[in-house]
């Protein structure tokens, strides 16, 4: 983890929010747990992630495949779009949506 924080502290200098390291590791178990609980995805999204997964370069390892979504929305974000149009796009609930149907 040390050299990931060298690397990119210059970009992430300045940024709001926590720490780089911080966020790193709390994005490392944010995926594993998306590996743990995965049981599978419909077709059509898994060729979806595949192909933007590709598009940026990232290769998936064996037995990562649940994580594969949250690397296409972080994708999604870092090339600017809206986190909360990635996350409906790829069918997760958004609180403000449930408020709006005012199923809570």
């Amino acid at each position: 983890m040390t050299d990931l924080t060298t690397r990119y502290a210059p970009q992430a200098q300045g940024l709001p929010g926590y720490e780089l390291e911080y966020i790193l590791c709390a994005l490392e178990w944010i995926l594993e747990q998306e590996d743990i609980n995965f049981r599978g995805r419909p077709p059509a999204l898994q060729k979806r992630l595949d192909a933007e997964l590709q598009s940026a370069g990232v290769r998936v390892p064996p037995g990562r495949e649940g994580s594969q979504l949250a690397m296409v929305l972080l994708l999604q974000v870092a090339k600017g779009r809206y986190p909360v149009e990635a996350m409906l796009e790829a069918s997760l609930d958004v609180l403000p949506i449930k408020r709006g149907r005012r199923t809570l």
